[in-house]
């Protein structure tokens, strides 16, 4: 295909009315909190253990439902962990849930 053909080609591209409600949308949406380069140790811990948690569901291809099912906890606890939402999230209650799912569990503190 030449480049004038290319060139000549008409694009859709989406209309205001379209970008705008896209917009709202993309505003309500729900990703995954980060970390802010000042965090303390804590919030670091627990961002660490959502990673760990994330990491079985990957690794074992479990949806956030099978997940929920089989730790014994609603599905909107396990969003709040896949989305490291660590403000609604204790450490020890973390801990239990990386320990359901992996009972050799051990943890180790390092300085």
């Amino acid at each position: 295909m030449s480049a004038n053909k290319i060139v000549n080609k008409k694009v859709n591209w989406p209309s205001e009315a379209e970008l705008k409600i896209v917009d709202r949308k993309l505003l309500k949406a729900k990703g995954s909190a980060s970390l802010s380069s000042h965090s303390v140790p804590l919030d670091r811990f627990k961002y660490a253990l959502c990673g760990e948690v994330v990491k079985y569901c990957v690794a074992h291809d479990l949806s956030q439902r099978d997940l929920a099912a089989r730790l014994d906890v609603s599905e909107s606890r396990i969003s709040e962990i896949v989305r490291y939402r660590i403000d609604k999230l204790t450490v020890d209650r973390l801990i239990k849930y990386l320990g359901k799912l992996n009972p050799t569990l051990k943890l180790s503190v390092a300085s």
